[in-house]
């Protein structure tokens, strides 16, 4: 298990039925939504066509809005290794494709938002994670830190602990001026 499934799980937080209860309903605005993950799409343009290759792309959740038969793609970005450049090349292919996907998401960890400006420069809708993560150490002690390195245990200064899962997960919007990207 990883920081990442456990946000996704979070952001779907599926019901006993599997039905999306999460920020996910927030995002796209509507509870009445069917989800896939890690669904594989693929997309030909122009040079595509002429080289007879195809685009493979994988968002982390896709969303179809029962009502309104919108598609939204969600790429989650975590904090570990974390990488701007490969993360914005990801989600300018499911923009491109919009055939698939009318409304591209980018869920970018809080310590990274000062690079969320980027992405809504770009045209993309942005949100922000934060999360406590939940270790646990060989002698029994939970320990908590949002921090992406393992702590030490305080009980017995071990730094085997083990990934456990998240708490206190707050996904919210980004806030800009879109004036002031305009002017």
């Amino acid at each position: 298990m990883t920081i990442h499934d456990e946000l996704v799980l979070k952001l779907v937080e599926p019901d006993k039925w599997g039905k999306a209860t999460g920020y996910v309903v927030t995002i796209v605005g509507s509870g009445n939504i069917q989800y896939m993950l890690e669904e594989s799409f693929y997309w030909r343009g122009h040079y595509e066509a002429v080289m007879k290759t195809y685009v493979k792309m994988t968002p982390d959740v896709v969303v179809t809005n029962s009502s309104s038969g919108k598609i939204t793609a969600i790429e989650l970005e975590s904090d570990i290794n974390w990488d701007f450049a490969h993360s914005l090349r990801q989600i300018k292919k499911y923009k491109r494709n919009s055939k698939n996907f009318q409304d591209v998401v980018v869920i970018v960890p809080k310590k990274y938002e000062r690079f969320a400006i980027l992405y809504a420069s770009q045209g993309f809708r942005v949100y922000l994670w934060k999360a406590t993560r939940i270790w646990e150490c060989r002698c029994g002690k939970s320990v908590e830190s949002e921090r992406t390195t393992k702590p030490k245990c305080p009980s017995c200064s071990s730094s085997e602990l083990e990934f456990e899962g998240v708490k206190d997960v707050q996904f919210t919007p980004f806030e800009y001026a879109i004036d002031k990207m305009v002017g």
